[in-house]
């Protein structure tokens, strides 16, 4: 039985220092332990709101410090009440620019450190890092543009959108001095590093296939649950800045706003969204990246509210030696399964444990992957150590689940 201590959040910096010996003078890896980490939150959606609620954590103990925020959007703070599935509950929504800008101890009419406008926190020489968690389409242009400032970069998967994005991205990171990471928390789970063990080991033979199913439902119709609120408004939206130059200009819409996910202009929908997660894991255990043949297949049968993405799809990539399928839709709700079957065998990567078809290996998962993540990232900044078989894996996950470009 393997077990994962508690991580300690100052042991696991200094590591990540020591590591660092031959840092960039002047970089951020050059400080002491105890300096903070200068971050910007670049999109303040939902998931922004966990790495601000963890950074505040981490402030406390001068970890990290917040030194900015940008959305294009002003934002919106308030409680309401949800019925879902015949039950009420009262939940709290403070998401965008301003109401961010206040978690993350800023005034809100700063207008050096609350912008709608990106570039200008990549300006600033006291930013060392970035978070970017906006839609998909503008992830790419993003992190080039951090990278060519001189930024470090936590990203919110996937990578990038297509797969040309992945490949200009992978090859400006290798050429840089930069630290770039996916933010995909379950790369933590030790479940992924014993399957990858096991593999190694010989316990199911040589690699013949990895297998992952995800599916998800829900009665609003999945994506729809994201709020709209009177406040998503052309005064308080920069709706071309939203819409990024590679996109055409496009008619305000706050359900295009608040539920891209569910437009194809903005998203691969189910491939994006859900593929991504499985596939980094299963990549990740398997030692394998990028694939030399993808194929994939999707239709919209029962989703009728107006969205582009398909709501049943299959992926089927090829690789020298092994083949990745993967399946999923938004219509259904199925266990989720991830699994590798080699000639003598099988396992499967459950939560807490590697299962064989005549034992299961326990680990103990993480009481918190997001913040183990975000300790990996931190260490892996102050010692200017980029993980570029990490990157490639992430690279390869964008290539496997992105949007066709036309």
């Amino acid at each position: 039985m393997a077990t994962n201590p508690p991580v300690d959040r100052r042991k696991f910096l200094r590591a990540g220092v020591a590591a660092g010996a031959m840092a960039l003078p002047g970089s951020i890896a050059s400080a002491s332990p105890a300096d903070a980490l200068r971050v910007a939150v670049i999109g303040c959606g939902g998931r922004a709101q966990a790495h601000l609620h963890l950074m505040s954590r981490f402030a406390k103990d001068g970890t990290t410090k917040v030194v900015g925020v940008c959305d294009v959007w002003d934002g919106h703070e308030d409680e309401y009440e949800q019925i879902y599935e015949g039950s009420i509950a009262r939940r709290r929504y403070a998401q965008g620019l301003f109401p961010s800008a206040v978690k993350a101890g800023l005034n809100p009419s700063d207008r050096a450190a609350v912008v709608k406008d990106y570039r200008r926190l990549l300006d600033r020489k006291d930013v060392d890092a970035v978070v970017i968690a906006t839609p998909d389409h503008w992830h790419a242009r993003m992190i080039l543009d951090a990278v060519a400032a001189g930024k470090d970069v936590l990203v919110e998967p996937p990578l990038t959108r297509t797969s040309p994005e992945a490949l200009a991205v992978q090859t400006a990171v290798q050429g840089s001095d930069r630290v770039v990471m996916l933010a995909e928390p379950s790369l933590t789970d030790p479940v992924v590093g014993e399957a990858g063990k096991q593999l190694r080991a010989g316990r199911i033979g040589a690699l013949v296939q990895l297998q992952a199913s995800v599916n998800r439902s829900d009665p609003r119709g999945y994506w729809r649950f994201y709020r709209i609120v009177p406040g998503m408004n052309p005064r308080t939206i920069d709706w071309s800045m939203f819409l990024g130059p590679e996109l055409p200009a496009l008619p305000f819409d706050p359900a295009t706003f608040a539920q891209w996910r569910c437009d194809a202009r903005f998203s691969a929908g189910p491939m994006s969204d859900l593929f991504t997660k499985p596939i980094l894991r299963l990549l990740t255990a398997a030692g394998l990246a990028m694939p030399r043949q993808v194929t994939a297949s999707g239709g919209l049968y029962h989703e009728t509210d107006g969205r582009t993405v398909p709501d049943v799809c299959t992926l089927v990539a090829e690789f020298d030696s092994a083949q990745l399928l993967v399946t999923g839709s938004t219509v259904m709700s199925r266990p989720s399964t991830e699994s590798l079957r080699g000639r003598a065998g099988a396992m499967e990567l459950e939560r807490g444990r590697v299962r064989f078809s005549d034992e299961s290996i326990v680990v103990e998962p993480r009481r918190n992957e997001t913040e183990t993540m975000w300790l990996q990232f931190l260490a892996s900044v102050r010692g200017r150590n980029q993980d570029n078989e990490a990157l490639q894996v992430a690279a390869a996950a964008a290539v496997l689940t992105a949007t066709p470009v036309n």
